[in-house]
């Protein structure tokens, strides 16, 4: 019987189906010999594959049974290139890691090319603990020297020792066994020099920095410990970035999403072996805190409370306080909400402080509050935010000297990326001062608007544009107070051209500030720079100058400056990293139209050196090498010149060991 046309084709089709289906099945003599290959001619020999070593630095041995160019040679170690370090044979290659590996399971790519160009590779994969007692177990340590001689000076060049000597100790130890992990890291340091040394730096041994942390990580309990030289972060309008010598401490219930914090630091900033560990319970000169987190709805919902107390006597490296000793305490409450997996977060935040700015005299402490609501979110491609924040006259921390006060703000801002080519970001924001209208000052308000453009639809060739508007108004001025009305439009515009390995870059500013008072004191400003940038990975060279023109015309007077600035940061290496070099400076040109401002300023500094050896002994890594600066300041209206010129001898090294 003859068959019709479709079911023919049917037939064919499912033969066809069915020779699809048995393709991975049937024997490919050109694949077969190509995995055969790759399985048979790359072989690791230690540690075994899918097996677990015991050691810090275990011996990687790989043996390769066909000719093969060790130039092409690429080996990959948890995904990082270890080829330049591998010692090559002509049987295949070593290698035992410099620094300590660590423990758990690692990945070992191989990849090789034959003679003729074939590619073998492969892939391996092992585990590791570095002794049968602990999971981890090592100390890594870094020693750096530096030893400057002054070969020649500027009879101008003073304050500048004919010898320095200096040397850091950085070290990492750590134990971990399952749930546990003790880790301690410091750095030691040595100085000495033939003049007097500038504070905060002292002669002879200081230690900079140390920190002991003990960790517990179980399935319903865990905990943090820190002793050292810790970081409190827990508001903006408490405390935040509280960096200090002395103790903190983290306990997390899991089954009942509840995490507990306290700290105790020192309010003085300590250096080197001073102040001990900075743990103490005088509230006049430290500061102490313990906060509670609460977790709803899987985290949806977040609850904190944080109280804070102590005191500053008086200043200390790097904190400068007016007045007398302090003291105060604050009281805080978070509440943060997350229940539409970013489409909708809030944050709100509400504190009480008490403070005395000066304990000796016989004003007591002052009540005041602070607090803010948050609002945001993302939808796809647009985001949002709205903020509004208050912080009374009298709201002050201890320990936290950059927050605000006696302010009220409102923020809004907006983004969206249309194509993912056309950004947009939108922003306004008024705030005041004298929240409370105290009749002694006036208020001032500023308010301000910006838009921001960027087209990004040519990967090389991004463009930018933004706009900002900002008024400064001030209102019930006391008398004899001048008043304040200044606009501000400021229009600035940039563009890149990015092809590696060039990226240039250029961009320009126009601002017009609008005194709307009976001073009329009007200014323009206008800002040109060009910033070329040129790097290339092999050898290392990197090249950014910077060109930049500035005028800026007071109106009243009809005076114009104009501030030409010239910079240049070279960095570079030679001979596979033996020679490095680099050459910095500034230059910078004045000019006034009335001829009252005519100053010519250069600072400039360059380095050579020469990696003496690579790795000597295994750890040791000297060079030698020459640093110079010259530093020129011409005022051309006083005719007074000065240079400053020196040159150095620079013997560094660098030793790095692992146990």
């Amino acid at each position: 019987m003859r068959k019709s046309f479709s079911s023919i084709f049917g037939e064919m089709g499912l033969s066809f189906f069915l020779l699809f289906l048995l393709i991975p099945f049937i024997y490919c003599p050109v694949c077969a010999q190509s995995n055969e290959a790759s399985d048979s001619f790359i072989q690791l020999l230690t540690p075994q594959e899918n097996t677990e070593v015991i050691g810090k630095k275990p011996l990687i041995k790989c043996f390769i049974k066909t000719p093969f160019d060790p130039q092409k040679l690429l080996v990959l170690l948890d995904g990082t290139d270890i080829s330049a370090l591998l010692d090559i044979t002509t049987e295949g290659f070593e290698h035992r890691p410099i620094g300590v590996l660590t423990s758990g399971d690692h990945t070992l790519s191989v990849t090789a090319y034959t003679q003729d160009g074939r590619e073998l590779k492969r892939e391996f994969t092992f585990s590791s603990r570095h002794s049968k007692t602990f999971e981890e177990a090592y100390t890594s340590n870094e020693i750096t020297t530096l030893y400057e001689k002054l070969l020649g000076k500027s009879d101008e060049a003073s304050n500048i020792p004919s010898w320095k000597f200096e040397s850091n100790l950085g070290n990492e130890s750590k134990l971990k066994e399952k749930e546990w992990e003790f880790t301690f890291k410091t750095n030691v340091r040595y100085f000495d020099q033939n003049l007097r040394a500038t504070p905060p730096t002292e002669k002879g041994f200081s230690l900079a920095n140390y920190l002991f942390q003990g960790r517990y990580a179980g399935k319903r309990f865990s905990f943090l410990g820190e002793a050292g030289d810790v970081t409190i972060d827990e508001t903006s309008n408490t405390v935040q970035g509280l960096a200090r010598r002395g103790g903190n401490l983290v306990l997390q219930f899991k089954d009942l999403n509840l995490q507990l914090r306290t700290f105790d630091v020192k309010s003085e900033q300590l250096f080197g072996f001073k102040g001990g560990t900075g743990l103490g319970t005088t509230p006049n000169d430290h500061i102490m805190g313990v906060s509670g987190d609460i977790r709803f709805f899987s985290e949806r919902l977040k609850f904190r409370t944080i109280y804070v107390k102590g005191g500053e006597e008086g200043s200390s490296l790097g904190i400068s306080t007016a007045g007398g000793a302090k003291e105060g305490d604050v009281l805080g409450f978070l509440l943060m909400t997350d229940f539409f997996k970013g489409k909708l977060t809030t944050e709100a935040e509400f504190d009480l402080s008490r403070f005395d700015s000066d304990t000796s005299d016989e004003f007591p402490r002052r009540h005041d509050k602070a607090y803010k609501l948050k609002v945001g979110g993302a939808l796809g491609d647009y985001t949002y935010e709205a903020l509004y924040e208050y912080w009374g006259p009298d709201y002050e921390v201890v320990g936290n000297q950059g927050l605000s006060k006696d302010k009220e703000s409102y923020a809004l801002k907006a983004g969206a990326n249309f194509l993912q080519i056309h950004l947009i970001n939108l922003g306004l924001s008024l705030y005041n001062d004298n929240v409370e209208k105290d009749s002694l000052y006036p208020r001032v308000y500023t308010y301000q608007g910006m838009i921001d453009y960027t087209f990004s639809k040519f990967k090389s060739l991004p463009v930018g544009l933004s706009y900002q508007k900002s008024r400064l108004d001030s209102k019930w001025e006391p008398l004899g107070t001048p008043s304040t009305r200044t606009d501000t439009d400021t229009v600035t515009g940039k563009i890149n051209y990015i092809k590696e390995p060039w990226n240039l870059g250029f961009t320009t500013t126009y601002s017009l500030q609008n005194d709307k008072t009976h001073q009329n004191n009007d200014t323009t400003t206008v800002t040109y720079t060009f910033t070329p940038t040129y790097t290339l990975e092999h050898p290392y060279l990197s090249i950014s100058p910077t060109l930049s023109f500035n005028r800026s015309r007071t109106h009243l007077t009809k005076v114009h400056t104009d501030t030409y600035t010239g910079t240049l940061d070279l960095k570079g290496n030679l001979l596979r990293k033996k020679v490095t070099y680099g050459v910095g400076g500034t230059y910078i040109v004045m000019r006034s139209s009335d001829g009252l401002t005519r100053q010519d300023t250069l600072s400039s500094n360059f380095n050579v050196s020469y990696l003496l050896f690579k790795n000597l002994w295994g750890f040791l890594n000297p060079s030698m090498g020459i640093r110079g600066l010259y530093n020129r300041t011409h005022d051309r209206v006083l005719r007074q010149t000065t240079n400053e010129l020196a040159f150095f001898l620079v013997i560094q090294t660098l030793m790095s060991f692992s146990f």
